[in-house]
């Protein structure tokens, strides 16, 4: 796992921030410079409190504060949960979408049960569609965002993950089935023809 980095400065010198009232362990670990205490305040939910701390050019942050500018990828995995899983099975049963900020997609199909790469592709889209796809993503986090989370026996599960600049990730995991999460990411994914082609034929193969 990659270790949490100041998104300001770079540094890896990074210690978490603690709320509330501090038990005597708490307050021997602020002394000795591996905490930070946040004070007794704390707001509803926790939302957008900083819980990072960087010892060397003093920024405080949390993911919750981070804006479209603030992603480095997201990726977009699902999977068939149709049939047994074969080790050897040559079939593409696992597919990887990654969207990066300069407007690149990458495309890869795998197996189910390995990281054989079967099928892969890359494209370019602009910077800005990206940035709108971003900021709907972050959306989702939102705590006033209500999510619906369709639930199959079959079919395809997924997951999103989200990488923040501080080196940080947050994922979703669910089944598609016209899902909040998953709509958003196949909405986003069927305008944009060469990668509607990959998910209609996957569609098609199911």
């Amino acid at each position: 796992m990659a270790k949490c980095i100041c998104p300001k400065c770079k540094s890896e010198n990074i210690i978490p921030i603690m709320y509330g009232y501090p038990a005597p362990e708490a307050m021997e670990a602020a002394m000795a410079g591996e905490l930070k205490l946040g004070g007794c305040e704390v707001y509803i939910d926790g939302c957008d409190m900083p819980d990072k701390f960087c010892k060397d050019c003093e920024s405080e942050w949390s993911v919750d504060r981070f804006v479209a500018e603030d992603i480095v990828k997201v990726r977009f995995r699902y999977w068939s949960n149709w049939g047994c899983i074969d080790p050897e099975s040559l079939t593409e049963e696992q597919w990887a979408f990654e969207v990066f900020p300069d407007g690149t997609i990458k495309y890869f199909a795998y197996p189910r049960a390995s990281r054989k790469v079967l099928d892969k592709d890359e494209i370019r889209i602009s910077s800005d569609r990206v940035n709108d796809f971003y900021n709907q993503v972050i959306w989702l986090y939102r705590p006033w965002t209500e999510i619906v989370d369709c639930r199959v026996c079959d079919g395809c599960s997924y997951e999103l993950t989200i990488t923040y600049k501080d080196n940080r990730k947050r994922k979703f995991n669910g089944d598609i089935g016209g899902g909040t999460v998953d709509e958003t990411i196949m909405n986003f994914l069927k305008s944009i023809p060469e990668m509607k082609q990959k998910v209609e034929g996957e569609d098609a193969d199911e």
